[in-house]
């Protein structure tokens, strides 16, 4: 008996240093409406929305994007803090927001949000 209450306490104990809280950044969304391929300076532009389903203010966004270029299926890896805020349980809608360093060959692509700071 003794041995069994001494392992369910190292398991509860195991457990709650596992468990991690939850940042700003895991509340928040990013949907590409219109993408603009980039020009000679590989800075392409994006029409983003933005939604933020946390309970407070969020700001600086950092957005990973992967796409993959049309010749040889290379891929193509950016990741940049967008100095935006958005407020609590709302969408906002970013017109010709840059993504810099994106090849000019760039095909298809997708953008992920990896964190943010409450506002």
């Amino acid at each position: 008996m003794k041995t069994f209450i001494v392992i369910t306490t190292a398991a509860v104990i195991l457990g709650t240093g596992l468990a991690s809280a939850a940042g700003p950044g895991d509340n928040v969304k990013i949907t590409i409406e219109k993408w603009r391929k980039p020009g000679s300076n590989n800075a392409g532009t994006a029409d983003i929305k933005v939604t933020n389903d946390n309970d407070f203010v969020v700001k600086d966004i950092r957005v990973k994007c992967d796409y993959m270029s049309k010749t040889g299926g290379r891929k193509i890896e950016t990741d940049q803090r967008l100095p935006m805020t958005v407020k609590a349980k709302t969408t906002k809608l970013f017109k010709k927001t840059k993504f810099p360093f994106i090849d000019q060959e760039a095909a298809e692509g997708s953008c992920k949000v990896t964190g943010a700071v409450q506002g």
